[in-house]
């Protein structure tokens, strides 16, 4: 009787018969919580990388633009300076995002550094000695469908904004 008794009474067995699905039944409750932050990890971290890029690349873009440097294309010849701008931001930002759905905007800025009307669209770098403002938008769009749902549309516009004098060129 005391072999059989202690058959129950092991480390491994439980002595209530009814807890047989408890693990089952705890992992179901605690998985999707941590699944969720595995996931928000992930997604926070992808999102944060990709900002850091496109700051990065237009401060890049801004470096260049302010000693009023040129580049030259895959022929050699030499391109715009708002050209050469542009392809350096997107060359830059190019690791992290897709460089074709990168909106930059090159303009010169007003009295009390105020952003003229249509910036939006506007890519002039400007003269020497000119205030000038480079500014790149990046539509960033969350993977993990619960946390799409957090943000309007399931998107977040990441803007790299510089504020810049040319120098006399």
């Amino acid at each position: 009787m005391k072999r059989r008794l202690a058959l129950y009474t092991s480390p491994g067995r439980s002595p209530v018969h009814g807890e047989r699905g408890a693990t089952a039944v705890e992992f179901a409750l605690v998985a999707p919580i941590f699944f969720l932050l595995i996931f928000a990890i992930l997604e926070f971290g992808w999102y944060f990388f990709v900002e850091h890029t496109v700051h990065f690349a237009t401060r890049e873009g801004t470096r260049l633009a302010l000693v009023g440097t040129q580049l030259n294309d895959a022929g050699g010849n030499p391109m715009s300076r708002e050209a050469s701008i542009t392809s350096t931001i997107k060359d830059s930002a190019a690791l992290a995002v897709d460089p074709d759905n990168l909106l930059i905007s090159i303009y010169p800025v007003g009295a009390g550094y105020a952003d003229p009307a249509g910036w939006e669209t506007t890519v002039n770098a400007g003269a020497g000695g000119d205030y000038m403002r480079v500014r790149t938008r990046y539509t960033y769009t969350f993977v993990t469908p619960l946390i799409r749902a957090f943000f309007p549309g399931g998107t977040r516009v990441i803007t790299a904004s510089t504020l810049f004098r040319n120098e006399l060129f």
